[in-house]
């Protein structure tokens, strides 16, 4: 019998690079890509599965769900262990659900994959007919808390859920070993056994250099601070697309575009549309980079003809720029996060733990005011403000008669779950401005758009312009808020805001008595 061929070859990489793999993958290639994280890494599934619990693995495709239970398996076999690979294989839930009944009726632990939308429409109708889906929902729910009082309303005895959702796979320990497995040796092979040359050869070698890992690291870590959720799938799509620009033969003669920096923006995938949003060459801006690197550009490039000279100028700068976000070369006492260490600045400030809650809790009060006054400096107090329809614009008025001291306002920081918390890494992606009414809680999500729109103020930007997304999202808001205040209806003062003009009528009521000014 001959000796099989390895899978781990120019192809495979390839495949990986358009995002294509997954679902029929040799042992060898699963082993060759598999990053070991939380879950398995610190013997997380492990004990679950030895304290006799059920593990419900829930996300989106491409969190690498399956590729959990492939690992698990070997040490855990059927059937002591119920094993659930993809629930969409089931065209009637209640086929899979009376498994997983009987699972759990004989005792028996294991790990079941569920994306996040078959989960949810289980637990939603069919939950009067399976008891046991009313603990997944309330865990479903309750993934993400706010105060250590939530972490009672989740029952984490016999099933635990782990949605993959929130777990942040862009960090230095997992970045680093997927860089170390795409770059092995053992895929610079030709199927003749020759070492194989070309750009591919030179990709692995500069992604192998320690500082280029480590800036490749930064990068992307930086990607993970963002409000977007990338699976392994994206990470590993990156990493191999950066390699092979998706090609499955090594060119030997290659220009810059098939150069690993170059290919970092040109690919499809999550990463690659976070990176060319948020960090394209053109938006990060340093006076003394750009000018040394426009400088150098404009050496390199021949002057034949001064309109296509400067084309030319500006595409040799953006690649030039693009190859010092991982090499740093040529500009001294300057690197890489020098250009992008302070995007979106503003949210990653308020969400900092180390600051304290009234700090940023009087940081948003005052940007929330200035969104509808933009004159307000105000931090002490939240005005609420109100509208006939959420839309304001169609309105043209808001009205505010109260106001919310901030002792009644509180600025929570979202965590997982300490039953889970020890299964994966959370980069929160939000905080929250809470006020606590007579019978609930009311909560304003600030992601980084919300943060960004209220920290762009500064720009004078005419109310009646702003983007209606956010208003709304601050609108309904404060309407939670005001449903559940008590007002005195002979006493108080009325604010009424022209949204067109920005002018601003204030209405004091004294019993009988009425008094209108304008501002």
């Amino acid at each position: 019998m001959g000796i099989e061929a390895s899978t781990l070859n120019l192809r495979f990489l390839s495949q990986l690079a358009q995002g294509g793999f997954a679902e029929q993958l040799t042992d060898e290639q699963r082993r060759e890509i598999h990053i070991t994280t939380r879950l398995d890494g610190e013997e997380y599934l492990q004990d679950a599965l030895e304290d006799g619990k059920q593990v419900i693995l829930t996300g989106n495709p491409g969190d690498g769900k399956t590729q959990y239970i492939l690992q698990m398996k070997p040490e855990y076999p059927e059937p002591d262990y119920f094993y659930l690979s993809d629930a969409s294989e089931y065209d009637d839930y209640t086929v899979l659900l009376d498994k997983w009944k009987d699972a759990l009726d004989d005792d028996r632990p294991g790990i079941l994959a569920i994306n996040d939308g078959p989960l949810y429409e289980m637990t939603t109708q069919h939950a009067d007919d399976y008891p046991f889906l009313e603990k997944v929902r309330s865990q479903f729910q309750n993934q993400i808390i706010y105060d250590e009082d939530q972490a009672d309303n989740a029952d984490f005895d016999s099933i635990v859920v782990i949605d993959l959702n929130n777990r942040n796979i862009l960090t230095r320990k997992v970045i680093g070993q997927a860089i170390e497995n795409l770059t092995s040796n053992k895929f610079l092979k030709e199927n003749n056994g020759d070492d194989i040359d070309g750009h591919i050869a030179y990709n692995m070698d500069k992604m192998r250099n320690d500082r280029v890992r480590e800036n490749i690291i930064r990068l992307l870590q930086s990607v993970g601070h963002l409000d977007a959720h990338v699976t392994v799938r994206d990470l590993l799509n990156f990493l191999a697309y950066c390699i092979t620009g998706a090609k499955e033969e090594s060119i030997t003669e290659f220009d810059e575009d098939l150069k690993y920096y170059n290919l970092a923006f040109s690919g499809s995938g999550k990463i690659f549309t976070l990176l060319n949003e948020y960090f394209h060459p053109r938006d990060l801006t340093h006076p003394f980079i750009d000018s040394k690197l426009w400088a150098d550009a404009e050496e390199e490039v021949s002057r034949r003809d001064e309109e296509d000279s400067e084309e030319e100028v500006d595409q040799r700068f953006i690649e030039k720029k693009r190859q010092f976000y991982f090499e740093d070369v040529a500009i001294k006492d300057y690197d890489a996060r020098d250009l992008y260490h302070e995007t979106n600045y503003s949210f990653h400030n308020q969400r900092n733990r180390d600051r304290s809650a009234e700090s940023v809790k009087e940081d948003v009060i005052e940007m929330i005011n200035s969104y509808f006054m933009p004159d307000s400096s105000k931090g002490s107090d939240l005005r609420v403000w109100l509208s006939h329809n959420y839309r304001s614009k169609s309105s043209l008025s808001l009205i505010s008669r109260t106001e919310i001291p901030k002792r009644e306002l509180n600025r929570r920081v979202p965590q997982l779950h300490p039953e889970i918390s020890d299964a994966m890494d959370y980069n929160h992606d939000h905080h929250v401005l809470e006020y606590e009414g007579r019978d609930s809680t009311v909560r304003l999500r600030i992601d980084p758009d919300l943060s960004e729109t209220l920290g762009a103020l500064n720009g004078n930007i005419p109310y009646i312009l702003r983007g209606r997304e956010e208003e709304q999202q601050l609108l309904e808001f404060m309407e939670e808020i005001e449903y559940r205040e008590s007002h005195d209806e002979d006493y108080g003062t009325v604010h009424i805001m022209d949204t067109e003009t920005g002018e601003l009528e204030i209405l004091t009521v004294n019993d009988d008595r009425y008094q209108m000014e304008r501002r």
